[in-house]
């Protein structure tokens, strides 16, 4: 008796759903498509943000179940929904213990919009430190020593403008290349010499203008000094709320004196909070620009502790989306795929049966809608009458029984002439009751068949009306409403990446239960030659 479910089955079905156990490949998929769609159906109970039970004045409610207006909790008078995270932080819950709310496993809801204050991140700040362009003019004399300068110091480090006076332009760090020294020598000289341009080390730049000869010899020669930062130079620390570094402190910290370790770190307590502008301290190596970058929540916002799939655009997590949207596309795919067959074996029984002129007509009628544009009736009728989930089945249904007709029909052809069938007419059976109760039953292995490959396609469909835009009505979670996000802001791979795995394995699992049950319902597998 343990096993009278199996028993009262035909001796054929029971064959074949033995073979089917066989194939573990296709057994395991449907057991985890089975418990998918099971856990999904339990989506307002696993992720909600809304409490299973409230507690409060002595009254039990069931928000997760029934509408319950702000009114009734707080007497406000206020019948709008109420926000229950923010209700319970209410002296009304918050101050007696007797009102309580018991919530799901996942307190975020499909629907909710998180503020960017209720994310929580690690308030850490990425620091740049890059060398600034540094541009300086120098007077020297005929010895190479500076009589005047502007910006030398950017090159000199700690040396400031008046420091420099009266120095060698060759003392450390920079070094004079000989192509320079030449040329100052010659404009001493009074000498004619066309301009000058020469990269020495550490990519500093020195120009020299044309000279002409003069009545006498000048005395003092311009030089230009240019050193352009690379990419390549640019060092990257995190600092923490503590004013610690992370990690290691950047190497060029050491070459900041007391006052430009103050200035950096003083502009980093501000960027914690605000966006700060970059800030340019000297150093032993010359002028460095100090980058503030500092992490802010903006939506799409990466994966975080509390919400492990990331959000979306406005702000909802992810992963109860695809929760929420793994139940819809699965219901609709089934939905959508028994109203389809219904009409496919209705009208393929009825042409195989017939035949005739039924048959005939039966056969253009269906070649001539089927040569009608499916997605274009579909985008012109959400245009006039929206989207929503009878339209888009509707649609759906009315065009894609076709496959499964002909194959009905065939079946029927050939099943309307078997012996059963004719001792059924003889017997005074009538028609739809012969065509029913006694040929479908022998006809329904392409419908148990291609019922699994069907059900892939519906959620196939499903996806792409979503993400071009013609799905289900705006707000209803989806795969393909997420997957249209990550195409407008490709930097938000969680938005692409984890609906593609849900489709994938969704899918996956229906093609694996199709080849399994194909091979279980072929007769050849059991057939041989004598």
């Amino acid at each position: 008796m343990k096993n009278w479910p199996i028993q009262i089955l035909d001796p054929n079905t029971r064959r074949r759903l033995k073979r089917f156990g066989k194939i573990k490949r296709a057994k395991w998929s449907l057991i985890f498509l089975i418990t998918i769609f099971v856990f999904s159906l339990f989506s307002n109970f696993i992720a909600n943000d809304k409490p299973f039970i409230v507690k409060a004045n002595k009254q039990w409610f069931l928000p997760v179940l029934k509408f319950y207006p702000e009114d009734a909790f707080t007497g406000s008078g206020v019948n709008t929904r109420p926000r229950y995270k923010q209700l319970e932080k209410l002296p009304l819950f918050a101050e007696n213990s007797e009102n309580w709310m018991f919530w799901p496993l996942v307190r975020n809801g499909p629907e909710e919009s998180l503020e960017a204050s209720q994310i929580e991140i690690d308030p850490t700040l990425t620091l740049t430190f890059a060398p600034a362009d540094q541009i300086a003019v120098v007077e020297v004399d005929s010895q190479l020593k500076m009589q005047r300068s502007r910006g030398a110091a950017g090159f000199y480090g700690k040396a400031s403008d008046f420091e420099l006076r009266r120095m060698p332009l060759a003392m450390d760090p920079v070094q004079i290349p000989d192509a320079i020294v030449t040329a100052v020598a010659k404009r001493f000289e009074n000498l004619e010499s066309e301009e000058v341009l020469v990269t020495g080390e550490r990519g500093i730049s020195f120009s020299l203008a044309a000279h002409l000869p003069r009545v006498s010899p000048p005395k003092l020669v311009r030089i230009s000094m240019e050193r352009r930062a690379g990419e390549g130079e640019q060092e990257k620390a995190i600092l923490t709320p503590e004013m610690g570094w992370e990690s290691a402190p950047p190497s060029v910290w050491e070459s900041f004196n007391e006052n430009s370790r103050s200035a950096i770190l003083g502009r980093a307590r501000e960027a914690l909070l605000v966006p700060q502008e970059d800030l340019a301290v000297s150093s032993a190596d010359g002028q460095i620009r100090v980058k503030f970058d500092s992490q802010t929540v903006e939506f799409p916002f990466r994966p975080v502790q509390g919400h492990w799939f990331g959000l979306d655009n406005s702000g909802r997590d992810v992963g109860v989306r695809i929760l929420y949207a793994t139940r819809s596309a699965l219901i609709f795919g089934i939905i959508l795929t028994v109203f389809t067959y219904a009409i496919g074996i209705f009208l393929g029984a009825v042409q195989g049966y017939f035949g005739g002129k039924t048959d005939i007509l039966g056969q253009r009628f269906t070649e001539i809608w089927e040569s009608m544009p499916f997605l274009f009736i579909m985008i012109f009728l959400s245009s006039v009458y929206g989207r929503s989930f009878v339209l888009l089945g509707f649609v759906y249904g009315v065009f894609n029984w076709i496959g499964i007709s002909y194959y009905m029909r065939a079946e029927f052809l050939r099943l309307r002439r078997q012996p059963f069938v004719e001792a059924a007419s003889v017997m005074g059976i009538g028609r739809w009751k012969i065509m029913f109760r006694h040929i479908l039953p022998n006809a329904l292995v392409p419908v148990i068949t291609f019922f699994p490959f069907a059900l892939v396609g519906a959620i196939f469909i499903l996806t792409s009306l979503d993400y071009l835009g013609f799905g289900l009505p705006p707000g209803t979670p989806s795969w393909g409403n997420l997957l249209d996000q990550g195409q407008v802001q490709p930097y938000a791979w969680w938005l692409i990446l984890y609906p593609s795995i849900a489709l994938f394995v969704v899918s996956l699992l229906g093609i694996f239960i199709g080849e399994g049950v194909r091979a279980a319902f072929d007769p050849r597998t059991e057939s041989k030659l004598q």
